[in-house]
């Protein structure tokens, strides 16, 4: 008689195969996604800070050319290293915020994340410079492609600097090491500008003669410098 209740009462209660199962577990799957769409994700969450500071050195070179303002030449230059150092803040924005273990065990990696906020940056300075030079050049006389590499030596030589150290014991210990570098390099061209003009020349024809080569050199040194701060992102975390 027990028996007969407990199977009555499981026959009541118990619950009821599930219809459709494999298909609501399919429907569940996170779907993928596109690198674009990856991408335009990861620019939402880089600071607003960064893109006004870039678009600020857009309006101030578009309309100092506009304005035949002689300062816009020289001070471009001296401002792109610190746009370089706001782009290696941004790498280590996850370890800031203490959110490396969240980022590490979410659907993107810790790497995807850091590339495609590389990626972004990356992308929008490259348009700023190929914006910028041939406006700058076209007002003051000078060439694009000579502007250009003016621009890009001091960004470039920054950015790799920059990377290595925010890798090192020291750069995880300074939150803001890339700003000093940044500064440093900056004092330094404006010191080449403006102090030694036997230097200056030296440093024009250099990149006269020269700049190509010194750009890839460089671009080549930062992409392996980014390549290697991806690939040890967990151990520097």
């Amino acid at each position: 008689m027990k028996n007969d209740w407990k199977e009555s009462l499981k026959a009541a209660f118990d619950a009821p195969e599930p219809g459709n199962k494999k298909e609501f577990l399919r429907n569940i799957r996170p779907r993928e996604v596109s690198t674009p769409r990856m991408l335009f994700q990861q620019v939402q969450y880089i600071r607003g800070a960064v893109w006004i500071f870039a678009l600020m050195i857009m309006i101030f070179a578009l309309l100092g050319s506009w304005k035949q303002m002689e300062e816009t030449e020289d001070l471009i230059p001296v401002i792109m290293p610190f746009l370089a150092a706001i782009s290696v803040l941004e790498t280590r924005r996850s370890r800031k915020c203490g959110m490396i273990e969240i980022e590490m065990v979410t659907r993107f990696s810790l790497r995807s994340v850091i590339l495609a906020r590389m990626l972004a940056l990356g992308l929008v300075y490259l348009f700023t410079v190929c914006v910028i030079s041939p406006v700058i050049a076209a007002a003051f006389g000078g060439k694009a492609l000579l502007t250009a590499m003016r621009i890009l030596i001091p960004y470039l030589i920054t950015m790799s600097i920059s990377l290595q150290v925010e890798r090192s014991v020291w750069g995880r210990k300074l939150e803001y090491a890339s700003l000093a570098i940044a500064a440093a390099i900056a004092i330094a061209m404006f010191w080449i500008k403006n102090t030694d003009s036997a230097l200056l020349l030296g440093y024009t024809k250099v990149i006269e003669n020269c700049g190509v080569l010194i750009v890839l050199v460089l671009a080549g040194i930062t992409a392996f410098e980014q390549w290697k701060t991806i690939n040890n992102v967990e151990e520097f975390a």
